[in-house]
């Protein structure tokens, strides 16, 4: 997920939702590519090549081409091939590629479309004997398993992260609130926290409006002990679920605790730009952990917190997850030298040193120790979080059944809907119940 946005959906730039990139794997067949990957070959030399694509920014580009260097001197009988683009023209070429029986050898993977590439069999299962050469002893489990699909490992983390508020400390230090602890509850938000910083900053909305963000009503499930969704892709909650949640914030928005509709509906591109925090307009809102060095730059110094609960003993509901997945392509003709690759960017400490924090904080525990010292910002910030709360973090959610990004834009127009008094609550509720039946399969 891109730094320079919300996690709300960053798979839907104009045009491109995860129907449509499915739709275009609709050539092919559900035992995968005949064809097998595109470019794996042995040269009459005996070097083997392999190719690995990714997406992400010229500086992930530039890191990434230094570490494979690096495994290619190591390693003088293996050649990888690499190529890079933006998010959406990578997930369009890869599901063109694939369709069409080529793509890469090893690909980074967005959560969003593994459950898609896993059931149309593109991807290798990772607990073959072929991939025994990925060491998994120090990444912690909570991560490990967030490429899990019906119980079977297709992925592994390239970068850790967890939801959160992202709050400037100083303004709520100088409301008198301080900085809350995980166990701080909804209600405190209500009757105490939000109000008082409201009186202390009249120019400012407590917190950006996050009621319209699935994600948070994800976080109000898991508290409640109901996943969003199954892990067979079904609903796991109920309409009545979705009214309580929806009811709760309405008391959050009439106590002014949240930003006006107006400027709610504003932040709807996601851009940092747009940002009511970054624009000073409010005190905090809802991101991913791997977003606050982008704060850091745009706004100055952010502290992440964890989000209010049911009760101060109840789950805190946010979920360990990943910032992406590497993967090997199921046909693929050389998986040894690609589980080779894969282990050596996941675990090697000099591939953790020349890609810092390109795909997020390292998941191998022992190099982001060794990295931890120099991190400055908000890595460090995000490191000094995650270390703190990861005994509390729920594991992640099962990848999620395809058509749940148009939940998500769904999701966010029928909120507006409600808040600039279109749609009564209940409508809007029985609106969103129809949508998710319609949008994913068993739902």
């Amino acid at each position: 997920m891109s730094a320079a946005r919300r996690p709300q959906n960053p798979s839907t730039s104009p045009g491109l939702t995860r129907r449509r990139l499915i739709a275009s794997l609709g050539a092919l067949p559900l035992a995968g590519a005949a064809a097998g990957c595109g470019t794996s070959q042995a040269s009459t030399g005996g070097k083997v090549t392999i190719d690995f694509q990714w997406w992400g920014s010229a500086e992930r580009n530039l890191a990434t081409e230094k570490a494979v260097a690096l495994f290619e001197k190591r390693h003088p009988n293996i050649k990888v091939t690499t190529s890079f683009a933006g998010y959406a023209a990578y997930l369009q070429r890869l599901a063109t590629q694939v369709a069409a029986g080529s793509g890469p050898d090893v690909l980074q993977m967005d959560f969003g479309y593994l459950r898609a590439y896993a059931d149309r069999k593109v991807l290798s299962k990772l607990t073959d004997s072929v991939f025994s050469t990925i060491s998994l002893k120090r990444i912690p489990t909570i991560y490990a398993r967030t490429s899990l699909v019906d119980g079977t490992l297709y992925g592994l983390p390239t970068g850790i992260a967890t939801q959160a508020l992202l709050i400037d400390a100083k303004l709520w230090r100088k409301a008198g609130v301080g900085i809350p602890k995980p166990g701080w509850t909804w209600d405190d938000l209500l009757n105490d926290i939000g109000p008082a910083l409201k009186k202390a900053l009249p120019d400012r909305a407590p917190l950006t409006d996050f009621s319209g963000h699935i994600e948070i009503f994800q976080i109000w499930l898991v508290q409640h002990g109901k996943p969003l969704y199954k892990n067979d892709g079904s609903l796991g909650f109920t309409k009545a679920d979705l009214i309580q949640f929806w009811e709760y914030m309405g008391r959050l928005r009439d106590k002014g605790v949240f930003t006006s509709p107006s400027l709610t509906a504003s932040y709807a591109s996601g851009s940092t730009a747009d940002s009511p925090l970054v624009r000073k307009l409010s005190t905090g809102e809802f991101s991913i952990t791997s977003s606050a060095s982008s704060y850091f730059e745009t706004y100055g110094a952010v502290q992440p917190i964890s989000f209010p609960t049911q009760t101060a003993t109840s789950p805190i509901g946010m979920t360990g997850g990943a910032s992406q997945a590497l993967c090997v392509q199921r046909k693929c003709a050389h998986k040894a030298e690609a589980a080779l690759l894969i282990d050596f960017l996941l675990n090697d400490p000099d591939a953790a040193r020349i890609l810092g924090q390109v795909r997020g904080l390292p998941s191998n525990t022992q190099n982001l120790a060794a990295l931890a010292p120099d991190l400055t910002g908000g890595d460090k910030a995000v490191y000094t979080f995650l270390t703190s709360i990861q005994s509390k973090l729920s594991p992640s959610p099962a990848p999620p059944p395809s058509g749940s990004d148009e939940d998500k834009l769904d999701f966010t127009s029928i909120y507006q809907d409600i808040i600039f008094g279109k749609k009564s609550l209940q409508s809007a509720a029985s609106d969103m119940w129809d949508k998710f039946h319609t949008t994913v399969p068993g739902g």
